[in-house]
């Protein structure tokens, strides 16, 4: 029998499920902390406060479903519990930022909206499939780049925007490109070429729509010209996971896994575009 102390450590519950969150929040975060070279005191604030962000999204959905007849009850006290020690991290955390670093409130705001539009689709179980909330909230995942970046050059600069987007172009094509790999699991059997094509094109055109906007955000002097590199390896990566070797029958585990690797083979050629 589980006694009340011990059910309040649940790890469906105090961790989140999905192996490729993960990568969506630690690739923004250490691109930034790479890309800015230096280590500060604050970093460690940010690291607790982003964590606490980050995590707060697992017990805050379980809660809701909870309330919604979606889970037991027995679920209600760890779903509670979670919530509040995520949030008592994130804002202890996020007050010491503040002190000063100002413009973490905007970050931190940017989020809120994401996250109550999340847990209306959860209250309305529309969340599954739902690719638009987690496009977007990719994007407030990203912020972790500038956050991190700011930090180690002392202010809001253009370069920590810069930082953002390109994290956000990855992530997007990422996601659009783990729905993809989802739907090979699916099959049976090896589809023609063009059926091929035709499921990975949006995928495809997401990825490629981000190296052309490198190149051309590199034509400017923007960013160095080596950014192009990750984001080429993620067409190529697009194009052997949609076209040539498909993932028929993959475990979903085995998917996120992959894409964790792949993230850190791009968040490596992202700090080295930077540095070299």
């Amino acid at each position: 029998m589980t006694t009340p102390s011990t059910s309040l450590f649940r790890k469906h519950i105090a961790l989140p499920q999905q192996h490729g969150s993960w990568a969506l929040w630690l690739g923004p975060y250490v691109i930034g902390i790479g890309v800015g070279g230096t280590f500060k005191i604050e970093l460690l604030w940010l690291t607790l406060a982003s964590l606490g962000g980050f995590l707060l999204l697992q017990p805050l959905t379980v809660l809701i479903k909870v309330i919604a007849k979606r889970k037991p009850k027995t679920d209600l006290a760890s779903s509670i519990f979670w919530s509040i020690l995520y949030s008592l991290l994130a804002l202890i955390t996020l007050t010491q930022l503040l002190i000063t670093n100002y413009y973490f409130l905007y970050l931190a705001l940017a989020a809120l909206p994401v996250l109550v539009w999340q847990l209306i689709l959860v209250m309305r179980r529309e969340e599954r499939g739902q690719m638009g909330i987690e496009l977007v909230g990719s994007g407030v995942l990203a912020l972790a780049a500038p956050a991190a970046y700011w930090i180690a050059k002392d202010g809001m600069n253009l370069t920590g925007w810069i930082l953002w987007i390109l994290c956000w172009m990855q992530s997007a094509g990422a996601i659009v490109y783990i729905y993809l790999r989802l739907e090979h699991r699916r099959l049976t059997e090896m589809p023609h070429a063009q059926d091929r094509f035709t499921v990975a094109k949006r995928a495809l055109l997401y990825n490629t729509f981000n190296v052309v906007a490198v190149i051309a955000v590199a034509a400017f002097n923007l960013i160095p010209p080596l950014v192009i590199i990750p984001f080429l390896a993620m067409v190529l990566e697009t194009i052997y996971g949609a076209l040539i070797k498909p993932g028929i029958g993959a475990k979903p585990v085995t998917i996120g896994v992959r894409q964790i690797v792949i993230t850190v083979i791009f968040v490596i050629l992202m700090i080295g575009a930077y540095q070299l």
